[in-house]
């Protein structure tokens, strides 16, 4: 039970970094976007940063935009780590890796 807690305090804690990290990567991309020096690695960088407690790549960061006027960013990551005591690996059916994701999106300019 107490191993249990642990996993899920802990599945939480990286879910909640990357939400706030795929928000961050959102907001930077929607301002900057126009901008002439703007480049994904930089939305990728602001991600990466706002998620300190997770060893995030910008690998693991995927941005699209759509539309034009207004446009929309929307931002994607997926992450994937053992789990920290590595017993739900031993329990048949269980994955051996935790994967977790996080979106966000924001309108551009906005």
């Amino acid at each position: 039970m107490v191993l249990g807690i642990f996993e899920f305090g802990r599945a939480f804690n990286i879910q909640i970094s990357l939400s706030e990290a795929a928000r961050e990567a959102a907001r930077y991309a929607a301002i900057h976007q126009s901008d002439s020096t703007y480049s994904v690695g930089d939305a990728q960088a602001a991600g990466v940063a706002a998620a300190p407690t997770v060893d995030l790549a910008p690998g693991d960061i995927t941005i699209t935009s759509s539309g034009t006027s207004p446009c929309n960013v929307e931002v994607n990551i997926s992450y994937s780590t053992p789990w920290m005591t590595g017993f739900p690996g031993l329990v048949p059916g269980m994955p051996a890796e935790l994967d977790i994701s996080g979106t966000g999106v924001m309108r551009c300019g906005g």
